[in-house]
């Protein structure tokens, strides 16, 4: 059974990621982000938070689908499968959007600008600890 953090402090994880063409060697991010794997943590997500800044996300578990209704600022947003392959980024997501990562099982919600900063692309993998591989 997925333990479920609705009541517990979200985990804090550092994220390095393979980038597609140098598969071979993992890469620090210098991001830090909170694990939302439980139902309220997934629904509230940012709401009511201040913006990010360029070091920080939110990474939500069992999230194929985002809306950006009642944020105050625009989100970047990377949909990855159960490995933390990067299947779609979205830059600049603005309030009162709806965006879908189709198959997506991870969402991370970064401030906008850092994809094109960290260079994040699709079939780039994320990797942390506690990644699922089934």
């Amino acid at each position: 059974m997925t333990q479920d953090t609705t009541d517990n402090p979200m985990k804090i994880m550092a994220l390095r990621r393979r980038v597609a063409d140098r598969p071979a060697r993992d890469e620090a991010t210098g991001l830090q982000v909170r694990l939302a794997d439980g139902y309220l943590s997934r629904l509230s997500g940012l709401l009511g938070k201040k913006r990010l800044n360029d070091s920080e996300g939110l990474l939500l578990k069992r999230c194929s689908a985002v809306h950006t209704i009642g944020m105050r600022y625009p989100l970047d947003l990377v949909f990855m499968d159960r490995q933390g392959k990067v299947l779609k980024c979205r830059e600049g997501v603005k309030p009162c959007r709806a965006v879908a990562g189709g198959g997506a099982y991870y969402t991370l919600e970064l401030n906008q600008g850092v994809i094109r900063k960290q260079g994040i692309a699709v079939n780039d993998r994320f990797v942390w600890q506690g990644l699922e591989t089934g």
